[in-house]
């Protein structure tokens, strides 16, 4: 592979507004993330009463992530600059952010220094390292393919990104990142996210982060219930709520775990419904994983 080509894709920023989206995320997913953090506690504080669910009727109407890079990517401004760019397009979102930024600002600026202290760190890394080893050192869940032409991520299937395809792979440092690294793909633009309190090398003794998320997934009745029903066949979420007994949106929360830890994937899409199927491999990982960490294999 060429080593060059890679190194030439990876980018840092610190995105105070590619952070906020972030943080918005968290907010909205309670039982994806498990025990809150700190700042969730104080942020919900400030937050003005109903503003979480209009941003997040906001979000399904335009993807917050690619609002906030398209306003990062042009010149740099404080982030009330930014919004007011966006207030001839789209004032009633220039509005709602406006208002989550107010909330959010504190917390973001009360880790200014170690998010650019880790940008500096991340920097000089990468100039004495080789890039692939670069990328995988921050979790286990990101790799990059056999023949170098791929990012791979632990998402679901697994989900294979063509280095072609990209334009650049943006590492930012996250004051609300609840994992080692989230990853989220803007158009040509591949999105890492990481906790910088996390960023130096997994120490030896440290679960990796698959066999955490994966068996945190498996901590809960419902996603074992969810799990037993696809492993007999192919459902969609509408036909698991009906089964189960319970709310779709229910359902669809809990999907997004088992996805994220790589226990189910989508199958097929038919018309409006998306399938989904159990990822008997990804289980046989997991098992073999523990037996690994603990010593016995």
């Amino acid at each position: 592979m060429d080593s060059q080509r890679l190194k030439r894709l990876i980018a840092f920023r610190y995105s105070p507004l590619l952070d906020m989206a972030l943080s918005a995320l968290v907010l909205e997913n309670p039982e994806r993330f498990g025990v809150a953090a700190p700042w969730v506690q104080r942020l919900e504080a400030r937050l003005p009463a109903g503003l979480p669910v209009r941003l997040r009727q906001l979000g399904e109407q335009s993807d917050l992530f690619r609002v906030a890079l398209d306003l990062e990517d042009g010149p740099s401004r404080p982030v009330p600059e930014l919004l007011e760019r966006l207030e001839s397009s789209d004032p009633v979102l220039a509005d709602a952010l406006r208002q989550y930024w107010e909330a959010a600002s504190a917390e973001v600026a009360s880790q200014a220094g170690p998010l650019l202290e880790s940008l500096q760190r991340e920097a000089a890394a990468l100039e004495r390292m080789d890039p692939v080893a670069f990328i995988c050192r921050f979790s286990d869940r990101v790799s990059v393919a056999g023949d170098g032409e791929s990012l791979v991520l632990n998402w679901g299937k697994g989900m294979q990104v063509p280095l072609a395809d990209l334009d650049r792979i943006l590492f930012v440092p996250s004051a609300f990142c609840p994992r080692r690294v989230m990853f989220y793909r803007v158009g040509r633009t591949q999105i890492f996210f990481y906790d910088p309190r996390r960023d130096e090398p997994a120490a030896p003794d440290e679960a990796p982060e698959s066999l955490i998320l994966g068996f945190s997934a498996l901590a809960d009745t419902t996603r074992l219930k969810l799990l037993r029903l696809i492993g007999r066949e192919n459902l969609p979420a509408q036909e698991m709520a009906q089964r189960l007994g319970l709310n779709e949106s229910t359902v669809s929360r809990h999907l997004r775990v088992l996805v994220e830890a790589g226990l189910v994937g989508r199958d097929r899409q038919e018309g409006k419904f998306v399938f989904y199927g159990l990822q008997p491999e990804r289980i046989n990982r997991l098992t073999a994983g523990l037996k690994a960490y603990l010593g016995r294999e």
